[in-house]
Formats: C-alpha cells, structure tokens, sequence
C-alpha cells in the first residue's frame, strides 16, 4: 500500500474504542505514510479543541500527529473535490431537495487517494463506500434512515462510480483484525475457556459501537476468518 488517507471516523472509532496504540505499531509494521487532510484534522483537532465532551479525544490525536503516526497531507486536489462532492451531493432527493451526503473531509481523502494510486482510504461511514460501490444499496439506506423515499439519480451515481473506479476502501475493523493477526493484542487474550474468541468478539464488538458501520452478520463472519 502507497498509502493511507484517513478519513475522521476510523480515528474517533480507535480513540473511543481504546485502540489508537495500534496504529504506530502498524505503520512501523507496513512502511507507508498515515495521512490527514486539512478537512480531517480540522474535524478530528480544531473543533473537538472547542467542546469540553471531546477535547481529550482531540489531544489523543494531536500526540499522534506530534509523534509522526500521521502526517498533514496539503497538497489536496481541491477543484476535484468541490467536483465531486457537488456531484455526490446532487444525486438524492427527498422530494425536489437534494440531499448533502458527503462531508469535506471524506471527499478530500478521495480526491487524495485518486491523486495517489495504490494508496486506500480508511473510512467507517457507509455513506460513501455504498456510494462508490453500490448506489442501489445507499438508496434503501437513506430511504430507511430517513423514513422517507429517496429519489436516486443513476446516471449521477454511475459518473461518481466512473470517477472513483479504482478507490480501495479500509474500515477501523480491518485495521483492528490486523493488528490481532500480528499478535499486537494478544495480552489481552483472557485465562478463560476459548480466550482468543472473547478478544476477537470483543474488539469487533468494541469497533461497531464505537462508530464503525458494521452488522452482526459481518462481525461473525470476520470473527470466523481471524479465528482460523
């Protein structure tokens, strides 16, 4: 991997969850730079700094990035990103409005990525993966999170599709199931009957709740392939 462009919830997810230690220890591991955008560090600092709930959260991420664990990535593409999200952010409707899906900080980490082949995107929102992946599947999403019908632009959603083909996306689970495959968890492993199947169930469990866009489903079959 070239590189990794995180976008703000894979981060908040660690931080919350108790495993942000992971990351140097992956970095070292891989080789490749951990990048932040502009957008990203403005979510994950500067604001956080001016709430009193999550200004530890905020100084959590200012020591990685004082530690070298990520690194601000400036040269953001930022014609390609208004572009995109314009187009991402006209695509849904409820009745005659369009729907704001896609924050800055997302898109930059796309525009990035497209900039930087062989890099990937960790992200946790399942906005913007089924949007790239599968617009059909984001149109029921919406359609249920909203309770209302969202009317999908198709030949919009393919153009997004046709600009992002390529686009590797990474979730805090899979970072997480790494770092368990590499032993990095393994002092957790409790002196209980089956130990290594409560860690596992434990931290997947840890990820979904802490902001990670994952399902029962996917949290079983993830433990099935880190157990093997």
């Amino acid at each position: 991997m070239k590189a990794l462009f995180f976008d703000a919830g894979p981060v908040i997810t660690l931080v919350m969850s108790r495993l942000s230690w992971i990351l140097p220890h992956l970095k070292q591991k891989y080789g490749a730079p951990f990048y932040l955008t502009p957008a990203v560090k403005y979510e994950l600092v500067d604001r956080p700094l001016s709430i009193k709930r999550f200004e530890f959260e905020a100084l959590q991420v200012m020591k990685l990035i004082r530690d070298g664990v990520f690194e601000i990535y400036d040269k953001v593409p930022q014609q390609q990103v208004k572009s995109l999200q314009t187009l991402a952010n006209s695509t849904f409707k409820i009745g005659r409005k369009s729907m704001d899906i896609i924050q800055a900080g997302e898109m930059e980490s796309v525009a990035c990525v497209l900039q930087n082949p062989g890099s990937a995107i960790v992200m946790d929102e399942r906005t913007l993966r089924l949007l790239i992946e599968s617009g059909k599947d984001l149109t029921s999403l919406l359609s249920r999170r909203f309770h209302k019908e969202v009317i999908s632009d198709m030949q919009k959603i393919k153009d997004f599709q046709l600009q992002t083909k390529g686009v590797s996306i990474i979730r805090s689970v899979e970072l997480v199931g790494v770092a368990y495959k590499l032993g990095l968890l393994d002092g957790y492993i409790p002196k209980l009957r089956k130990g290594k199947e409560k860690l596992v169930d434990s931290v997947l469990w840890a990820t979904k709740y802490n902001g990670c866009a994952l399902t029962g489903h996917e949290i079983e079959e993830l433990k099935k392939t880190l157990l093997l």
